[in-house]
């Protein structure tokens, strides 16, 4: 038990910052700051490493195709269907 609710190192060093810092959100400061840590704590490095290819393989997949039944309810909206260019 790590006495803090289940949080792993990471999230009881750097919270919120080290997803901030992955998706680029950070500010000079706050990058600095997150940056000197993780040059310490391996814990934290392998996290944001982590996270990292996690955020990686999430890009490098492609979201999946709209279903027919979805297809259908678009096409029977007002304006939604082939040819009809109302605008």
């Amino acid at each position: 038990m790590t006495g803090s609710g289940g949080q792993s190192p990471a999230e009881q060093h750097l919270g919120d910052r080290l997803a901030a810092l992955v998706d680029g959100e950070l500010g000079h400061d706050s990058r600095e700051r997150v940056l000197a840590h993780l040059a310490t704590c391996g814990k934290c490095k392998a996290e944001a490493d982590a996270q990292r290819r996690l955020k990686s393989v999430f890009a490098e997949t492609a979201p999946p195709p709209p279903s027919e039944g979805f297809l259908a309810r678009l096409h029977s909206l007002p304006g939604g269907g082939p040819g009809d260019d109302r605008g």
